[in-house]
């Protein structure tokens, strides 16, 4: 008679994957909500960086020191006009601008453990980078009307 006992195998399996089913969108939907609960793995280089440096932060860069830290005064200008190439493996974060929209780079040295001083760059493409500084381009000089 054993043989012939209902045990419902297909109801219990269905119930076991709706309740895994049910637990992965309940922690999917947690973490939606709030990731920074959750351990997440951010890289210190310029690897899989996508906040491209594509327009003047200000009216003209070069200038302007418009690229700032936070809680600092004096900005940085663009010392560049074309974009210099470096491979992203060797850039280094060392943080946001002031605005949040992209990350400043510096080049690490050749041992590949502490960051250089200025110049800072921001991320234009893959392996391609605007230097930023001191000040290097001055406006063209306009004489004044004489009298």
């Amino acid at each position: 008679m054993g043989a012939n006992e209902i045990r419902d195998t297909p109801g219990r399996l269905l119930l076991g994957w709706a309740v895994l089913f049910v637990s992965v969108v309940v922690l999917s939907w947690r973490v939606h909500l709030r990731p920074a609960d959750y351990e997440w793995t951010e890289y210190p280089t310029a690897l899989g960086d996508t906040k491209y440096y594509t327009t003047p932060l200000g009216e003209d860069d070069r200038y302007e020191a418009n690229l700032r830290f936070a809680g600092e005064e004096e900005g940085l200008f663009r010392r560049s006009e074309e974009a210099v190439t470096f491979e992203d493996a060797a850039m280094l974060k060392r943080a946001l601008d002031v605005t949040g929209r992209y990350f400043i780079y510096q080049r690490a040295q050749s041992d590949g453990k502490a960051p250089l001083p200025l110049p800072v760059y921001l991320k234009s493409g893959e392996n391609r980078y605007v230097e930023f500084g001191e000040r290097k381009f001055y406006r063209p000089f306009v004489p004044k009307a004489g009298l």
